[in-house]
């Protein structure tokens, strides 16, 4: 059945603590101390080999900001996954690879890095479309930076977008 499918699947999560600023709301470990990331990396594909090779149908990189690797570091974390998973190609139901990016990050040139790897599922971290709420929340992008990012995505060839969006802010109805 397809519970027992979903039950046997095993995922990954790989959480990439690297921020340029602090949002207010974030409960997630971060940091701002970027010259720590490609330490961060090498760690994270030690920590990869220790881990008891399976096939996974699920890979997330989630954060803090994933966009804030650089293409070689999103490289090296993917060929580490690759050489130590297995990952589901089963064309059916491929394996989703998500990687987080936030919309001031999406250049030209990092839509095709990101277009470059597995990834076949960008998940932006939006937020609001309004100017107001996301100087509040001290996010780095604007309303405006959202749908360029969209269009760089799809461009470079991610059709698979997804947006993260908050609400019930202060004084909102």
């Amino acid at each position: 059945t397809l519970h027992n499918k979903m039950r046997d699947m095993s995922g990954l999560y790989l959480h990439i603590p690297f921020c340029k600023s602090r949002c207010i709301y974030c409960g997630f470990y971060s940091t701002t101390h970027g010259e720590l990331k490609q330490r961060y990396v090498d760690a994270a594909c030690k920590e990869i080999r220790n881990v008891k090779q399976t096939e996974i149908g699920t890979i997330y990189i989630g954060g803090g900001t994933p966009s804030q690797l650089t293409e070689e570091q999103l490289l090296q974390l993917f060929n580490c996954i690759e050489q130590h998973f297995t990952i589901k190609q089963d064309s059916a139901t491929p394996a989703e690879i998500t990687m987080e990016c936030n919309p001031d990050d999406i250049t030209e040139e990092y839509a095709k890095t990101i277009a470059k790897l597995p990834v076949n599922r960008v998940s932006m971290g939006v937020k609001t479309f309004s100017n107001e709420r996301l100087r509040f929340l001290n996010r780095r992008h604007t309303a405006e930076q959202i749908p360029v990012a969209v269009e760089r995505l799809r461009k470079a060839g991610i059709k698979n977008i997804s947006i993260d969006l908050m609400y019930g802010f202060p004084n909102e109805t």
